[in-house]
């Protein structure tokens, strides 16, 4: 079942890419311009000319005329789901259901500057700063500002995300979340903003679908990463804490003794 066409070329060159043939161009066997190269020759004045019943002109015979055909070889789709990619003898086209840019700002005005996000962070005013950074929607200011955020602050700020941010706010998370060493730290975020806006976010959950599938998908990624490093690790992890256990049994007991004598 056919759903939908995209095209990929628009090079009216190439064989395959008008979608109406010239009536003029129609003949008793079907289009003329579908005739191959042995029924076609190439006219010295410009234009091409077809052989007429009868005629006969003498040409170069190792000229052909053909037309590159528009072949796709391969296509991908993207784990959210809003995106998908076609490759092509074009190059790579890649088509997209959201129209994002590097730089979006929201209800900008002039007092939301970089120096003012930076002020307000040496003055631990961290709510005010991500609501500035995201206004400005400059990756590395959000980042830099839910770096700086204390761990004991994190449920402060996330409730003062006003639901306009959320997505927003999510996709920062989970792009930052990719190449952090600080796990924990961004799991806090995630836990604290689905428990602070899960109604919310569940009411209207078809607007947030793309930022949980990206989430989703960067937190199985690193849970794999993670279980196959502790499943390695888990003995010696055991028996570092046997030994601690065991030292601080027997130092003990020492203790007691050495009391005792006394």
């Amino acid at each position: 079942m056919l759903l939908k066409k995209f095209q990929v070329s628009f090079n009216r060159a190439l064989d395959g890419v008008l979608d109406e043939l010239n009536s003029k161009n129609l003949g008793d066997g079907g289009p003329i311009d579908a005739i191959g190269p042995d029924e076609a020759i190439m006219d010295k004045s410009g234009p091409s000319s077809f052989r007429l019943p009868g005629a006969k002109q003498v040409t170069d015979a190792g000229s052909r005329k053909h037309r590159t055909e528009v072949l796709t070889t391969q296509v991908s789709f993207s784990p959210t789901g809003r995106d998908w990619a076609a490759i092509s003898g074009e190059g790579l086209h890649i088509y997209s259901l959201d129209d994002d840019m590097l730089f979006d700002p929201i209800a900008l005005t002039e007092a939301i500057t970089p120096a003012a996000v930076q002020s307000n962070l040496r003055a631990h005013k961290y709510s005010v700063a991500l609501l500035m950074s995201m206004h400005l929607n400059e990756a590395t200011l959000v980042q830099q500002v839910l770096d700086a955020t204390p761990y004991a602050s994190i449920t402060h700020v996330v409730r003062s995300v006003k639901p306009e941010h959320l997505e927003r706010l999510m996709n920062f998370i989970a792009n930052t979340m990719i190449d952090s060493p600080h796990l924990e730290f961004y799991l806090q975020w995630c836990l604290e903003l689905l428990k602070t806006h899960g109604i919310y976010l569940q009411k209207h959950r078809q607007k947030y679908m793309r930022a949980f599938r990206t989430m989703s998908k960067i937190l199985q990624t690193k849970f794999d990463e993670w279980r196959t490093l502790c499943d390695h690790n888990r003995y010696t992890l055991d028996f570092v804490l046997d030994q601690g256990y065991l030292l601080g049994f027997e130092s003990h007991n020492m203790d007691q003794s050495h009391t005792i004598n006394k």
